[in-house]
């Protein structure tokens, strides 16, 4: 079995979006599929993963989330690069991620029709919820009431496009199902997934790439960007720091510019490490050495958390906002009593004052991330390419 992923995004640029991509990539060849992956020109390639590029575009130069001016020349690329691909290997589905790739996928299936092949989704959130978060609709007035009702509709449309869609929480799930009526039966939920060997708690090292004094880390993955909750982080980090020695904080992110600023402006270099863009291979030897994980994100699009999944399976604690897709994750005494930054604060020094409670809720987060592996995200995608009657259905497990 052949599965072509379309993916316009710079991949892999070591962020959430991208371990997401990886980690289905990673399910599905667990029953033993192929998987060949077309994508933008930035980023590293990987071992293992069959990855095809376009050439360079100019005005599409940084690895970062967000809009840039090169992105509509470079998905016609994209589109006639995952045109060329499926002439040539000739795959038993198109398996097509985020909003853009669902329309480029489904452009590609329409060229070549004789095929019949299906095309299925992987959404992480709703595409009007996104683009709120980016500030794209923060100005008032008629326009940009208009501009949101034109998004919805493009995403309403977009939606019905595929055969299948998977979400990635019951955050998302909720927005499919009740804001866009879509059919249960057409929508999977697939949680974020971890390799769980990476993880083994006889790994952990307290002495690993730190210089900090404190005895008590929290560690924070992820891009440094405010749409990731990087205000939240930083009013955490000041209510903490002043008043508690032996909290440290560890970063393990980019863009670091603007958190080196916040670090010198308010004296933090030796609370505070910034360790940068790490490759996504190696972070579980920085999550190894923390006690806490961090998830100071708030969001509207319905995206879930699949930094948390990564927390757990390294044994941590959490300090995040209780979310429903959170509380399903890790149960619901795990985390902030309510969303601001001094409910998140507070949590953080409770766990730092009880370190054996502390250390108890991340042998029990170790246990609960144990159905979120690989092999049981690639059942559940098994299950749905299945259910498309595909001629190499016989192939994949029941």
């Amino acid at each position: 079995m052949k599965v072509l992923h379309i993916a316009p995004t710079p991949f892999f640029s070591d962020r959430g979006c991208h371990i997401r991509v990886l980690s289905v990539i990673q399910s599905i060849e667990t029953f033993g599929a192929a998987n060949i992956l077309c994508t933008y020109p930035l980023g590293r390639d990987l071992p293992d993963v069959d990855i095809r590029r376009i050439s360079a575009v100019s005005g599409y130069s940084r690895v970062e989330a967000g809009p840039q001016p090169g992105k509509i020349k470079a998905d016609i690329k994209l589109l006639l690069l995952g045109l060329r691909t499926a002439l040539k290997e000739k795959p038993d589905v198109i398996h097509a991620h985020l909003h853009e790739g669902v329309v480029l996928g489904w452009i590609i299936k329409w060229l070549l029709i004789w095929r019949r092949i299906p095309l299925v989704a992987d959404l992480q959130g709703g595409l009007v919820g996104e683009l709120d978060d980016h500030g794209f609709f923060s100005k008032t007035g008629w326009r940009s009431s208009a501009l949101r009702s034109l998004f919805w509709l493009a995403e309403l449309l977009i939606l019905k496009l595929p055969a299948h869609i998977f979400c990635s929480s019951i955050n998302s799930e909720k927005i499919f199902l009740q804001e866009y009526k879509i059919r249960r039966a057409k929508i999977t939920r697939l949680d974020d997934r971890v390799d769980l060997s990476a993880y083994e708690p006889d790994r952990k090292d307290k002495k690993a790439s730190l210089s900090l004094d404190s005895k008590f880390i929290v560690v924070f993955s992820g891009s440094l960007l405010p749409i990731k909750g990087l205000d939240v982080l930083q009013h955490v980090i000041l209510q903490l720091c002043p008043i508690r020695e032996d909290i440290g904080f560890l970063l393990v992110g980019y863009p670091t510019d603007v958190m080196q600023r916040f670090m010198v402006e308010n004296k933090l270099e030796t609370r505070v490490q910034l360790v940068g863009r790490v490759a996504f291979e190696s972070l579980p030897k920085y999550l190894l050495t923390a006690d806490v994980g961090i998830e100071p994100k708030q969001s509207s699009s319905g995206e879930g958390s699949g930094k948390l999944l990564h927390y757990m399976a390294a044994g941590l604690a959490i300090a995040a906002f209780p979310t429903k897709h959170n509380q399903e994750l890790a149960g619901n005494d795990a985390f902030a009593k309510e969303h601001s930054a001094t409910a998140l604060a507070q949590h953080i020094a409770q766990l730092a004052d009880n370190p054996a409670r502390c250390h108890e809720l991340g042998k029990q987060n170790r246990k609960k991330v144990e159905p979120f592996s690989l092999e049981s995200g690639g059942h559940i995608i098994a299950r749905v390419y299945r259910n498309l009657n595909l001629p190499c259905s016989s192939e994949l497990p029941e």
